[in-house]
């Protein structure tokens, strides 16, 4: 499987980690290092692996009105890839999301034991009629889902989901990874807000540990 795993003996929980739109980075692995540091098993399947960007995209916001198609079946087959390999059960392993993966994460919620959402998009709220705790991550500069906390708040409180969301004000886009490509950046700063701040980070990554430290 395209990808980047780390596998900590006795790990006893796992998380699969999916990617932001840029497809599989360095930042990324960098989060599955940090998860198995904490003694997570952790793996991030390369969803672009091999095929055109843009219909990537195409399949993603379609999943987020579906819940299936390409991209779910390979979220789901890391998932259980990570069980076969870690000998964990489906019920230890969480699912985390950056960008369009925060949408994605949402949008399979349902096949996993806890979810954490990163500045993504929102899916259909039938899809996450089944689904388990969720935490969701934004950034209040980030002009296109800096809002999402709230509105991911009132999508899933008529169907009586656990969810906790966090804005964090003075960050955009993309703030919880140390990403380095400053021509997407620069485009997108308007927009998207993207800064990579390691205080506020860390703030983040605390509360996203202790969710995954509490329902895993």
């Amino acid at each position: 499987m395209p990808g980047f795993a780390a596998l900590p003996a006795g790990a006893e929980r796992g998380v699969v980690v999916i990617h932001e739109i840029l497809g599989r980075q360095p930042e990324i692995d960098r989060v599955i290092e940090r998860f198995a540091e904490r003694g997570y098993a952790a793996v991030g399947p390369d969803l672009f692996h091999g095929r055109r960007r843009l219909a990537c995209i195409r399949q993603a916001l379609s999943m987020f009105e579906t819940g299936e198609g390409p991209l779910a079946d390979g979220i789901t087959d890391a998932r259980d890839w990570l069980c076969a390999e870690a000998s964990l059960s489906p019920e230890r392993v969480g699912v985390i999301g950056f960008c369009i993966g925060g949408g994605m994460a949402l949008a399979v919620a349902p096949r996993f034991a806890a979810v954490s959402t990163n500045y993504g998009d929102l899916p259909k709220a039938e899809l996450l009629r089944r689904s388990p705790p969720i935490l969701g991550c934004y950034g209040g500069r980030d002009r296109l889902f800096g809002r999402n906390g709230p509105r991911l708040e009132q999508l899933v409180d008529p169907l009586g989901v656990s969810c906790e969301t966090h804005t964090f004000p003075t960050v955009g886009h993309s703030f919880l990874t140390d990403g380095h490509h400053p021509l997407m950046y620069a485009l997108s700063r308007p927009l998207l807000g993207i800064r990579w701040d390691p205080e506020v980070a860390e703030r983040g990554w605390l509360e996203i540990m202790a969710f995954f430290d509490r329902h895993l």
